[in-house]
C-alpha cells in the first residue's frame, strides 16, 4: 500500500500553505448554504431529481432546479469519510488517502501530443495511450493513474472505454477514468468485472473509478449524474470534479468562483449521501482562470494556484479527501 507524503506537520515539516483563515472558509461554507437553499443547482437527471425530492429537496420539475436546505448539506458533509483506500491490480500498489499527506497523479486530457522522435506537436493515437499508461505505471512519483489522452482514431462517445482498455493491460496502480455517459459506465463495470474474475470481486477492489464534472454555474448534467448513480449502486468511486472559470462560467473574484465551486461539489455530496450513506467522495476541482483577452483557460497560472489551494483548504475544513488540478 503507498502512503503520501507528510506535509504541514510537526512530525516531518514540509512545505504548506495556510493562505485563509478558518473564519474565511466558514464565511465560503455559509454563501454556499445560502445558494442551496436559495438559489438551488439545475438537475438535468430525472432520477436524481426523484432522489432529492425524496430526502427533502424542493424540486422544480418544469425548470429541473433543485433547492437543498442547510441541514441536508451539513448532513452529507459529516457522512463523507474522512479518508479511503483507492485500490490497484497489485496491492502494494493501493494508495491509502488520508489527512496530512499528498500524492501526485498525471494531469488530463491532453488534446494533443509531441511526437518522440519528430519533437513535432499532433493528435494522439492508440500507441501514444498504451505507451503513456505503461510509463506512468513505471512512475515511482504518481501514485494513481488518471484519463490522460484519447486516441484520434477512436469514436469519442467511447473514447473512455479505449482508455480504460489500455488502463487493464498496462497498469498496477488505481485509476480515476472519467465517464460522462451511463451507459460506458455500465460497460466499464463490466470490463472490471470480467479483469478481476466477478462482478462481486471488482466490487470488492475496484481498481478504478470515475468523475462526475458539474457544468458552471450550478449545472448537474443528466449523462454525468447518471452516471454516479450507478457508479455509487455498484461501489464504483467517484470524484466531483468542477470546472468552473473565473472570468467566465463563475464570478471574476476567487470568493465567489470558490461558493460556485463548493455549491456544485457539495449538492452532490448530498446525492451520493442518499444513495449510499458513508460513501467515500473526493472533492475535486479543475477550475481555473479565464485569460480575458484570450477567453482560454490559463492553466499554469497564478490564480489557479490560488484556486487550487483555496479547494484543498475547503477540503481539509469539511474534513474529506481532495484532488486539484495543477498545471
Amino acid at each position: 500500500m503507498a502512503r503520501g507524503l507528510l506535509t504541514n506537520t510537526a512530525k516531518y515539516p514540509a512545505l504548506g500553505l495556510n493562505m485563509f483563515t478558518e473564519d474565511e472558509l466558514f464565511e465560503v461554507h455559509l454563501a454556499t448554504l445560502d445558494v442551496l437553499a436559495n438559489i438551488g443547482v439545475k438537475v438535468e437527471s430525472k432520477e436524481a431529481r426523484e432522489i432529492f425530492a425524496g430526502i427533502g429537496c424542493t424540486v422544480d420539475e418544469a425548470s429541473h432546479i433543485v433547492k437543498i436546505p442547510a441541514w441536508l448539506v451539513e448532513d452529507a458533509v459529516n457522512t463523507v469519510p474522512p479518508n479511503y483506500r483507492a485500490y490497484a491490480r497489485d496491492p502494494q500498489n493501493d494508495w491509502y488517502c488520508e489527512a496530512g499527506r499528498t500524492g501526485f497523479v498525471n494531469f488530463g486530457e491532453a488534446v494533443n501530443v509531441i511526437d518522440p522522435y519528430t519533437r513535432k506537436r499532433r493528435a494522439p493515437n492508440m500507441d501514444d495511450l498504451w505507451n503513456s499508461v505503461t510509463m506512468i505505471d513505471n512512475l515511482d512519483s504518481i501514485v494513481l493513474f488518471e484519463r490522460n489522452i484519447v486516441p484520434k482514431e477512436v469514436n469519442p462517445h467511447v473514447g473512455q472505454l479505449y482508455v480504460l482498455e489500455a488502463f487493464l493491460n498496462n497498469s498496477t496502480k488505481p485509476a480515476y477514468i472519467g465517464m460522462h455517459d451511463p451507459q460506458n459506465v455500465k460497460y466499464a463495470f463490466k470490463m472490471g468485472g470480467i479483469v478481476a474474475g466477478g462482478e462481486d470481486k471488482f466490487r470488492e477492489r475496484p481498481w478504478f473509478g470515475t468523475s462526475t464534472d458539474p457544468i458552471s454555474p450550478l449545472v448537474h448534467s443528466a449523462g454525468a449524474t447518471d452516471s454516479l448513480i450507478f457508479a455509487i449502486k455498484e461501489g464504483v468511486p467517484v470524484k466531483i470534479n468542477p470546472m468552473g472559470l473565473a472570468g467566465g462560467t463563475t464570478c471574476v473574484h476567487l470568493a465567489g468562483t470558490m461558493v460556485t465551486h463548493n455549491a456544485e461539489v457539495l449538492s452532490m455530496f448530498v446525492l451520493g449521501q442518499a444513495l449510499k450513506r458513508g460513501v467515500p467522495m473526493v472533492y475535486g476541482s479543475s477550475t481555473a482562470m479565464m485569460d480575458l483577452r484570450t477567453t482560454v483557460s490559463c492553466v499554469g497560472s497564478p490564480e489557479l494556484a490560488l484556486i487550487s489551494a483555496f479547494v484543498a483548504k475547503l477540503a481539509q475544513f469539511y474534513k474529506v479527501p481532495s484532488w486539484v488540478a495543477g498545471g
